[in-house]
């Protein structure tokens, strides 16, 4: 159900688009509001996440040991994109692709190459605009990174551009062996991947008819953070308000740090360049430790069941 509202949404978007241009100012302000609404919100529960998961192996120190964690990468970000941005943006697109992919449905295919088609998955809100947008993704980086030299910006969108090319072929590959396994099942299953798979070539059409910014405020907003916090809200077992209640305070905090670095970063642009840039910094210093969190964690729980798997297969009698 939710894929298809998704579906609804992106060729709707997609027919709008034809009829109108949203005003760049218009598109920052939506920008801004939804992330604020829906994406904010699947950052700022991370505690909730993380509680469970660190508070048996520290105790009444999950808390600090938490918040300094989280608050020593956010400003890494944050300085990154002052000293060093043209590293930055390829480490932030990159790890952001990552997070995406370990997010979506487990991919079909040779075992070996799941992780390379879960990657080139999730970067296609990146790799799409990065090659059929190249000029517009090249601005909004010169509008988030304004003090960092053009040739940085311009040498860090062609290196991530030659990867986007070659990373669409592997999720176009990924994509066809899905449609190919659909056709050889039958049932609820074939109806989930052909689903799956409009779902795919319905957001990269979006991706690459609309601009960057509406293609991205679709797959974060709609897709990505709404399947996080619903993910969260069935391991939790709370209703949709007491969850809500939890993340009004992370949410309002983050809501107010980004509000604040949009008004210091006010220039004679105007305020669509200073909410851009504060909702990507904001959202970028936001976004690391949140897949940092999100992807060790599994990694870390996978190692312990291994070895608490060997030391039980090590006692068991012969």
């Amino acid at each position: 159900m939710h894929a298809a509202s998704v579906i609804l949404l992106s060729w709707a978007l997609i027919g709008a688009a034809c009829c109108f241009h949203l005003p760049a100012a218009v598109t920052a302000g939506i920008l801004a509001l939804l992330v604020a609404v829906v994406g904010l919100p699947h950052g700022a529960a991370d505690h909730r996440y993380a509680r469970p998961r660190l508070e048996p192996l520290l105790g009444t120190l999950w808390l600090p040991v938490f918040l300094g964690g989280y608050a020593a990468v956010m400003a890494s970000v944050v300085a990154g994109w002052v000293v060093a941005p043209a590293a930055t943006i390829v480490v932030f697109f990159l790890a952001s692709a990552w997070h995406f992919g370990r997010e979506e449905p487990r991919p079909l295919g040779p075992c070996r190459l799941r992780p390379l088609f879960r990657f080139a998955r999730g970067g296609l809100v990146i790799w799409t605009p990065l090659v059929v947008h190249t000029a517009d993704v090249r601005g909004i980086l010169g509008i988030v990174a304004p003090a960092a030299p053009a040739f940085a910006i311009d040498r860090s969108v062609a290196l991530l551009t030659a990867c986007s090319w070659a990373l669409l072929a592997v999720a176009a590959a990924g994509w066809m062996i899905q449609g190919l396994a659909a056709v050889r099942r039958g049932g609820r299953v074939r109806r989930v991947l052909l689903v799956d798979n409009a779902l795919v070539a319905s957001l990269v059409t979006l991706f690459a008819l609309v601009g960057p910014l509406v293609g991205f405020i679709v797959y974060f907003c709609a897709w990505h953070s709404v399947r996080g916090l619903r993910r969260l809200r069935v391991e939790l077992g709370e209703s949709w308000p007491v969850l809500a209640k939890s993340l009004a305070l992370p949410t309002g905090a983050a809501i107010a740090l980004i509000g604040l670095v949009a008004w210091v970063g006010l220039d004679t642009a105007g305020w669509s360049h200073a909410l851009v840039r504060a909702t990507f910094v904001g959202l970028s210093a936001v976004a690391m430790p949140h897949l940092l969190l999100h992807g060790v964690a599994p990694l870390s729980e996978s190692s312990v069941v291994s070895s608490s798997n060997r030391v039980l297969g090590a006692g068991s009698p012969a």
